[in-house]
């Protein structure tokens, strides 16, 4: 079920924008399962935080607006857990369309957290792999 929500929560989510955020790798991407007037649409988490998201949807993009309630969804984070959360949309452009979680239980937000911290390590690794082996032909 889709609902409009319209607040001055403009300075929450401000604050909230402000935790932790992280893109996400390719190899190990990140969907939003939901259901958008009746369809089954699971978007590619593009950018992950622990207040929100940024999903990218071509095909149902017409389908969003600003506002919008879109939970409950399951956001499925590999390795990780499936939390469910309740996004509401807070901007839109396309093909990307920006969601903020409302409501969600701290040990939902700390899940999101942990992964988020565990996708920053293995990046960190990736980029320091290419560097180890330059050393070790200079050796």
């Amino acid at each position: 079920m889709s609902r409009a929500i319209h607040d001055d929560g403009d300075r929450n989510f401000a604050r909230q924008r402000s935790v932790f955020r992280l893109s996400m790798i390719a190899d190990e991407p990140v969907y939003l399962l939901l259901s958008l007037d009746g369809v089954n649409i699971d978007p590619i988490v593009d950018e992950l935080g622990g207040g929100g998201a940024r999903l990218v949807s071509a095909k149902h993009f017409d389908s969003f607006y600003e506002g919008q309630m879109l939970g409950p969804a399951v956001l499925v984070l590999q390795d990780e857990g499936m939390p469910v959360v309740y996004p509401v949309v807070k901007w839109k452009s396309w093909p990307v369309v920006g969601v903020e979680f409302m409501q969600i239980p701290e040990k939902d937000r700390e899940m999101i957290i942990r992964f988020l911290f565990k996708v920053e390590r293995r990046m960190v690794q990736q980029r320091a792999e290419p560097a180890l082996r330059r050393t070790s032909r200079l050796t």
